[in-house]
Formats: structure tokens, C-alpha cells, sequence
């Protein structure tokens, strides 16, 4: 019983041979309730019995309503030592002992009046008054004599166990109970030079099991390495990977990489690819002493001396971090014993993420570590790092510059503007990698001219990464001999852009793309747009509408152009809640993407497709009137404005060879003229020159300038003999 309980409380009263203790409920009819919520007698209402049977030194309690003109059997069962406990009502001024009390000593308190009162003492126990308690034999058959002598003991000791019922009452004897002991000083010394001792020992403990895990493990920075750097590739790497075929969800690895050693052998050595790489995922967990292990069955060992046996080189995937990007072991803190490790096992090639990077690590400060550790291993290995630092070239041979170009032209555009924006050429020592070749992974003849040719003239790695067998097809463009004989020049420099405009009546010129951070394009009118919800019309900052061009099929760019509420492919719903813009005919199907599926370059086209889902925000401008079109992954907004669409890259051979790839990034067929001014600036220029179109060897060209047709998205390579 709390405290609110016990203060509602009366006096205790006693009369002849029976006592009670009035109090009542406020009427309800819960047992239960009404024994959580008493209060003082007022009236003759419902009244609670309380009962005490006494067992030599056990007191057992229990309790029943009672009410005028109701006899009930009572049948309750004693609760030792716990609160009041709900029963059924009773009838009888005298009740035997309940059920299952051992020959006790019954004391029953039943309803009487008020002739003799109990009062409750200043320490909270229960006195009994003379004759409170009713005075009936037991079971044992003891005479009344000598069970008063028991009330007497009984009256003359405090009950704990009634006290344990009510909370000591508000008196001005009662004593203060005694507080907690003062801490001294002393024992506030010892308490803190205890939990210093405690954390020295997790400290010392955690040290030492990190030690017995990797003894290498300790935050690097670079030292000078003991050797000079060499170049390990004269010319980009040529090869395969299985990154695109197989991935993390490979069952059999190891037969799937031998199968690609037989087909590079077979079908491409010859044509001077010659790598195996295995990517992510083939790592298990560290051993005992920190060993890198693999989970290839027969060991990473058995793949390497296959791939050897076959006249080809192998290479792995590493992470830099402590994780590689799909979680597997990484090599932070264990540059040196992995290094080692993969010597003995005969790789030849390493490419490397920089996931999972310790805090306050960056790309830049780990990935030399892991290259002075190959270069110490007494192996010639080939290192491939994520890194735009000017040094790079001190410590790696390909400096990966992307993730990919997942497989969508505007994408490998993208890649190739950023070479030129960011001045990252490739060159003797340091060779650039676009990302893995795409041939024959859905994009198009024409788009695959394109990715193929650049790849080549821009001097790139060429790793091939199929999502599929290779056809006939395929293989003559990845086997072109004039093509890869310009990317396996042993002059080593890329190609240059040279003329970069737009084509007579161009769409690129008012190109929907993404533009520039939302927060940096706050003041700028070429990111305002309005929409008309009677007309359906989208229209920009500028009078022109949003407009899409369907004639490259399932490649819908928009672009702007004169509004006209007749032409179908200007008609939009604006989804505002739901976040999209889809084209109204046919409606729901298709949406506006502003940045293809989560591309973050900005200048990405923006198109329409069924396939990209991407989250759009509306950002209401001042006027209350227009709006900023936002993608809330990118953070970028909506503008107008493409890259040019008539590009001429060209740049300098051997033996006095000059090349030039014509692209053309319209969607229509389109005329490029290729005169001296597209053309190396080089002082022993020659008159005349055999042009060569590398694609198709029949077509020979005998002067400059001359005029080629080239279709959309399409690209030709041109190699200059000087005769």
C-alpha cells in the first residue's frame, strides 16, 4: 500500500472479541480498484474485512468486500507477505482458518463499532487493544489460556508484517531515517585510482589482441621507398576483367576466370590484350598472423600459374582502406604482409578502391604506402589507384578517373569532357582509365564507334568488362588493329580537342542539362521555370518550352523550343507532392530524368525515360510565380545549354603520323569538315598525307580539308601517313 493509501486511513476499532479498521472505497464496484483508491469512513457504505493469521513468526494477510444481506462461502487462499489480494466476499463474523494455512492462530478483523480504538505508534507498527483479538482455540486443541499468553506476546511485539500494509504516518515522533554514509576523501581516492587501473588494463588488453591480429597494423605515412619507381607499363594495359560477368555473386570463380583466360587467349592475345583481373570479392578474412586469404577453393595461386600457362598476365582487386567497397578485408595497416603475399602468389597487376578509408586518412595519403610496399616486394606489379594527385605518378602506373560509365553514352562523354576540363591527360608512366570498355553491352553500333575510338585516341586503359559473351561483332571492333595501334603508340600522347561547336539548327544549343548546385544557382534566370496547368505546358526563363526529341529511339532528350500548345511533345504533368515530371502522351509512362538515374556530372543531358525514378523538389522562386527544378540527390538544378555537338580530337604519332577522331554528339546525321586548323600544330608538317578511316579500310582520303558525313552519336578515326 502506498503513501496516499495509508494517509486515508481512520482509527482502529475494537469491540467485544472483534476489531476492525474502517475505510472505504469511492464506490466502485473493483475489488481490486477500490484497494488502491481507500478513504475515510463517512457513511455506512461497502467495507473492506482485513484478516491476519499468524503462524508462529509468519504473518499471512488476506481480504474481502463485504456488504448488508450478502452470504458468500469463503474461499480465498492467503497470500504470504504480499499486498492485499483480491477475493471473494464473506458473511460470517468468525471464519475458520483459510484454506491451506498449517494450524495458525486465527485472528479475524470484522466490522464493529467503535467503543475501543487501536492507534498506530510513532514507529508505524500496529498495536493491538485489550480484547481486539478473538479468542478461539485451534486445531491443536490449545485451551484459551494459552492462547491469550499468545495474544499477550502478541500485543507486547510490533507487527512487521501490518506494517508492511501501511506507510509510516505523517507524525511529528517519527525519526528521520538515517541517510547514506558520507564518502570520505580517502574512499573517493580509491575509487578513482581503481577505474584508472581498470581502463590502463582494457587499453593494454585491446592493444595487445590488435597486435596478435596484424602485427602491421599502425597509421601510415609515406616514407621514401628504399628503390627508385620504375614505369611497369610501356603502354596502357590491354585486357579482361570480371567485374561486369561475374561480380560479388559468383558461385564457381575460379572455373569462370579460367574460362576467360581460354577466350582472351583464343580470341584477343593476339591483338595484345594479355590481363586477367579478378575484381572484388574474392577475399575471405586474414589469418592467424594477418595473412590476406582467398576463398577460391584451389587458391589464388592455382588461378595465377593457369592464367601464366596461357602466355597472359593476372591481376587482383585491393581496397586501400580497411574495407574494400563491397566490405571485404582490406589492406590499411597491412600494406607490407599483403604485398608480399601477392608476390609470392605471381600477380602482376593490382587496381585499387579507396572505400572505407580510416578517419583522417585520404586517398592521397594511402595508396603510396601500398605502392611502396609492391615496389618492395622484389616483384615487377603493375598499380592502379583512384587518385588525380600531381605526384601520382611517383608511386602508380594507371590513375583510375570514374567508377564506370555504366553503360550510357552521354556518360562516357561526360568522362571525356572531364579530362579536358581538369588537364588529366595520359602519359608515359601515368596512363589514364576511363573506366572498363563497353563494347557490346547494349548502347549501339554507333555509340560503341565512339566509346571504342576515344578510348584508343585518348590513351586510356583498355580493359574489357562484358556484361556477356562477346559476338563476332564485338570482337572485329575490340580487334581493329589501326585503332589499337594508336592507342599502343610508343610516342604515348593522347589526342587533343581541337573544334568543339554546334551544328547548323542544333538542339545542343538549347539542351535541357544539369546545371550547376542548387545553392549556386539561386540568382540565375536560366534556372527559372513556370508551368501552366490549363495548357500543360512547361516553359523556361527564357519564352521557349520544354520540348522532347524522339528520333533516337529510347534516347528522348529534351531541349527548348517555340511553344505550341498543338505539339504533343511539349505536354507535361507536374507531379508536385509526388516529386516527378512525366510526359503527359503517353501518360504516366515516361518521366523526366534530370540527371540519367543519379549521374552527378553536371551538363548531363536530360531525358525522358521509363526507367529512372529519380526524386524532384520544387523550388518556389520570390516572385511566387516560378520555380527551380531541383534533383534531390544531386543537389544540382535544372538549366539550359548543352555542350557543343561537332567535336575534332587530334594529336601527334610516331614516325611522323598525325590521327583525328570526328564525333558527332547530335541526334541527327550531320557533316564535319576537317581542314589544317583541326589538325597538330607540329613543325614538320608534311603536304600530303595517306587518310586513312581506321573503321573502314577502303575509304582512303588524299587531301585536307575534307568534308565526311558522320551519323548521330557516331564518331570516325582518321590516321595521316605522311608519303
Amino acid at each position: 500500500m502506498d503513501k496516499a493509501q495509508s494517509a486515508s486511513m481512520t482509527h482502529l476499532h475494537s469491540k467485544g472479541d472483534y476489531t476492525i479498521l474502517d475505510f472505504t472505497t469511492k464506490g466502485t464496484n473493483d475489488p481490486q480498484k477500490d484497494a488502491r483508491e481507500l478513504q475515510p469512513v463517512t457513511s455506512s457504505m461497502e467495507h473492506l474485512e482485513v484478516r491476519v493469521a499468524i503462524d508462529n513468526d509468519k504473518a499471512i494477510m488476506s481480504r474481502s468486500q463485504s456488504s448488508e444481506g450478502i452470504n458468500r462461502p469463503d474461499s480465498r487462499s492467503p497470500v504470504p507477505f504480499l499486498p492485499l489480494v483480491d477475493v471473494p466476499p464473506i458473511d460470517a463474523d468468525i471464519t475458520p482458518a483459510p484454506p491451506g494455512v498449517d494450524n495458525p492462530t486465527y485472528m479475524s478483523v470484522n466490522k464493529a463499532d467503535s467503543s475501543k480504538d487501536l492507534t498506530l505508534p510513532a514507529d508505524g507498527t500496529v498495536g493491538l487493544a485489550d480484547d481486539a483479538i478473538t479468542k478461539m482455540p485451534n486445531e491443536k486443541g490449545e485451551d484459551n489460556a494459552a492462547f491469550a499468553q499468545s495474544t499477550d506476546t502478541l500485543k507486547s511485539n510490533k507487527m512487521s508484517s501490518l506494517s508492511s500494509l501501511f506507510s509510516k504516518p505523517k507524525h511529528p515522533a517519527d525519526p528521520v531515517p538515517p541517510g547514506p554514509k558520507p564518502v570520505t576523501k580517502a574512499e573517493k581516492r580509491r575509487k578513482q585510482v581503481f577505474w584508472f587501473l581498470a581502463c590502463l588494463t582494457v587499453l593494454f588488453l585491446a592493444a595487445l589482441i590488435g597486435g596478435l591480429s596484424g602485427r602491421n597494423m599502425k597509421t601510415y605515412t609515406r616514407k621514401k621507398p628504399n628503390a627508385q619507381r620504375a614505369p611497369q607499363l610501356e603502354a596502357p594495359p590491354m585486357g579482361m576483367s570480371s567485374q561486369y560477368m561475374y561480380g560479388c555473386n559468383h558461385t564457381n570463380i575460379e572455373t569462370a576466370i579460367k574460362n576467360m583466360a581460354d577466350t582472351v587467349s583464343t580470341d584477343l592475345a593476339d591483338s595484345g590484350y594479355k590481363y586477367i583481373l579478378l575484381s572484388d570479392c574474392w577475399q575471405s578474412q586474414r589469418g592467424p598472423a594477418g595473412k590476406l586469404l582467398s576463398k577460391i577453393p584451389g587458391g589464388i595461386k592455382t588461378l595465377v600459374d593457369y592464367v601464366h600457362s596461357k602466355g597472359l598476365k593476372f591481376g587482383l582487386h585491393l581496397g586501400a582502406g580497411t574495407l574494400t567497397c563491397n566490405r571485404r578485408p582490406g589492406s590499411y595497416g597491412h600494406q607490407t604482409s599483403d604485398a608480399e603475399t601477392i608476390a609470392s602468389w605471381g600477380v602482376d597487376y593490382i587496381e585499387a578502391d579507396t572505400c572505407y578509408l580510416p578517419p583522417g586518412q585520404t586517398a592521397d595519403n594511402v595508396q603510396p604506402s601500398l605502392g611502396d610496399a609492391l615496389l618492395a616486394s622484389g616483384r615487377s606489379i603493375a598499380y592502379s589507384v583512384m587518385s588525380d594527385a600531381p605526384n601520382v605518378q611517383s608511386f602508380a602506373d594507371v590513375r583510375q578517373l570514374g567508377n564506370g560509365i555504366g553503360n550510357d553514352y552521354d556518360q562516357m562523354m561526360s568522362m571525356v569532357d572531364k579530362i579536358f576540363r581538369a588537364n588529366l591527360n595520359s602519359r608515359p608512366g601515368i596512363w589514364n582509365d576511363l573506366g572498363l570498355l563497353e563494347v557490346g553491352n547494349g548502347m549501339g553500333l554507333a555509340e560503341d564507334s565512339t566509346h571504342f575510338l576515344l578510348w584508343c585516341a585518348l590513351k586510356s586503359s583498355l580493359i574489357i568488362g562484358n556484361r556477356q559473351q562477346l559476338t563476332k561483332q564485338n570482337l572485329d571492333f575490340l580487334r581493329n588493329k589501326k585503332a589499337l595501334a594508336v592507342n599502343q603508340d610508343p610516342l604515348g600522347q593522347p589526342v587533343r580537342l581541337m573544334v568543339s561547336h554546334f551544328s547548323p539548327g542544333s538542339i545542343a544549343r538549347y539542351g535541357v542539362v544539369t546545371g550547376d548546385y542548387c545553392s549556386q544557382a539561386n540568382e540565375s534566370n536560366n534556372y527559372l521555370w513556370s508551368y501552366n496547368n490549363m495548357t500543360k505546358l512547361l516553359m523556361h526563363n527564357s519564352g521557349r518550352c520544354l520540348t522532347v526529341d524522339m528520333r533516337l529511339k529510347w534516347r528522348w532528350y529534351t531541349y527548348l523550343q517555340t511553344c505550341d500548345i498543338n505539339n504533343y511533345n511539349q505536354k507535361w504533368h507536374v507531379d508536385w507532392s509526388g516529386g516527378h515530371i512525366n510526359l503527359l502522351h503517353p501518360p504516366g509512362k515516361f518521366v523526366l530524368s534530370t540527371a540519367f538515374c543519379k549521374a552527378r556530372n553536371e551538363g548531363t543531358p536530360a531525358k525522358v525515360t521509363s526507367t529512372c525514378l529519380e526524386q524532384l523538389e520544387f523550388l518556389l522562386h520570390r516572385d511566387n510565380e516560378h520555380f527551380r527544378i531541383k534533383n534531390t540527390f544531386t543537389n544540382r538544378c535544372l538549366t539550359v545549354g548543352g555542350s557543343p555537338d561537332l567535336q575534332i580530337y587530334s594529336g601527334v604519332l610516331s614516325d611522323d603520323k598525325m590521327v583525328a577522331v570526328v564525333v558527332n554528339r547530335d541526334v541527327v546525321a550531320n557533316q564535319i569538315t576537317v581542314d589544317w586548323n583541326s589538325l597538330p600544330n607540329i613543325a614538320d608538317r608534311k603536304v600530303s598525307y595517306d587518310i586513312v578511316n581506321v573503321m573502314n579500310d577502303s575509304v582512303t582520303i588524299t587531301s585536307i580539308p575534307f568534308t565526311t558525313n558522320i551519323g548521330p552519336h557516331a564518331a570516325k578515326m582518321f590516321i595521316f601517313t605522311p608519303k
